[in-house]
C-alpha cells in the first residue's frame, strides 16, 4: 500500500468535508496485511491524521 492509496482517501475526505460529513482532521486509516511503502510510512509519521494499521497493530495494539 502506498501514497496513491492515501491520496484516494484524502480526496474522499475532501468530498465528505464539502458535504459537511467530515472535517480536515478526520483520520484516514490504511489497513494492509502486506505492508506499506517507505514513502507512506514517512507521510504517516508526519501527519497524525494518517494511521497505518498492519496485522500486529490490528491484533495487538500499539
Amino acid at each position: 500500500m502506498g501514497k496513491v492509496h492515501l491520496e484516494r482517501l484524502q480526496h474522499i475526505r475532501a468530498l465528505l468535508t464539502a458535504r459537511g460529513a467530515a472535517t480536515d482532521v478526520t483520520r484516514l486509516h490504511c489497513y494492509s496485511g502486506t505492508g506499506f511503502t517507505d514513502e507512506l510510512r514517512h507521510l504517516a509519521e508526519n501527519d497524525p491524521a494518517v494511521q497505518l494499521i498492519d496485522p500486529v497493530r490490528l491484533y495487538h495494539g500499539d
